[in-house]
């Protein structure tokens, strides 16, 4: 009996595990060197995202796509409209969109 309520534990515990993105983005400059913008913790499962920056750090909503993670604000508790802030290309892991930023220079993230 305590043989199967282990191995029961150990399956719920598993099942509720949620996969976590961890992302670094830095900013390419015209040299070609990197500087370091902020980091990205992207909860699949929870849909929530946080942003980490020098000041601080902010909590968003995430919204998966089919090509794009998206970050932001939902309007309402439906969580159908998304105000989105940042726009995050699934395949090369680079903000194609900023709200709140000018991409002047791509801004490219790396999964640690």
């Amino acid at each position: 009996m305590k043989y199967l309520s282990l191995i029961l534990i150990i399956l719920i515990s598993s099942s509720l595990r949620s996969e976590m993105i961890n992302l670094e983005c830095k900013t390419q400059s015209q040299n070609s060197e990197r500087i370091n913008t902020f980091s990205l913790l992207l909860g699949t499962e929870t849909k929530k995202a946080v942003q980490i920056l020098k000041k601080g750090q902010l909590t968003m909503d995430l919204s998966i796509q089919e090509e794009y993670f998206e970050v932001g604000q939902f309007t309402d508790a439906s969580q159908t409209d998304l105000i989105v802030v940042l726009r995050i290309n699934k395949t090369t892991l680079e903000i194609e969109y900023a709200k709140y930023m000018e991409l002047v220079e791509p801004i490219l993230c790396v999964k640690l």
